[in-house]
């Protein structure tokens, strides 16, 4: 199976947020649901505080919780190893919401189901990238074979302070961190 994977590189993200407009827009999201976030994080203490942003969305895992205890097969990891959703088949549970660490799916309401990102599997072909990377200003965002982002991108991680472990489901996403990002004394911060 292919091993499919997004790049973020923290130090480039001005925290603009097009990724998220792009994503919601593309995807007629209702709202308050977004698949893609970002989130910005304050670390220190003045005068030598400083701060960075997080661009996050499914993560694709190799061992994803969502697919792990969907009861409906709805979550499922399809050929090109992405994660993805079958809207036909999910009852709105909500056990994919609890499953994952990273608070990737959410349960839209007004249509009683479970809904995430699925890296842009029906217009990827054609539009060469997911609409996130392709809308990203600073080229902050990447998504390709996860061997050749990691050649690419030969000193990125695969988590920063804020994401949950990621021995828990083996999360296919690669990062370049903005230093502070490597921090564990972080706070939210609303932009």
């Amino acid at each position: 199976m292919t091993r499919l994977a997004f790049y973020f590189n923290s130090a480039r993200c001005v925290g603009c947020k097009t990724c998220v407009v792009a994503c919601s827009k593309k995807n007629n999201l209702p709202l308050g649901v977004s698949y893609r976030r970002v989130t910005s994080y304050e670390v220190g203490e003045y005068p030598a505080a400083t701060f960075y942003h997080w661009s996050a969305t499914c993560n694709h895992c190799e061992n994803p919780g969502c697919v792990r205890t969907c009861p409906t097969g709805a979550m499922y990891k399809s050929a090109d190893g992405t994660v993805q959703h079958d809207d036909d088949v999910c009852i709105g549970c909500g056990s994919c919401v609890f499953a994952c660490p990273y608070g990737v799916p959410q349960i839209v309401r007004e249509e009683g189901i479970a809904k995430k990102c699925n890296a842009c599997a029906d217009t990827r072909d054609v539009d060469g990238a997911p609409t996130c990377v392709a809308s990203c200003g600073m080229r902050a965002l990447d998504f390709g074979p996860y061997d050749e982002l990691v050649a690419a991108h030969p000193d990125s991680v695969d988590c920063i302070a804020p994401m949950a472990d990621p021995s828990m489901t083996t999360p296919n996403v690669l990062i370049t961190p903005h230093e502070a990002g490597l921090e564990q004394d972080y706070h939210d911060l609303v932009l």
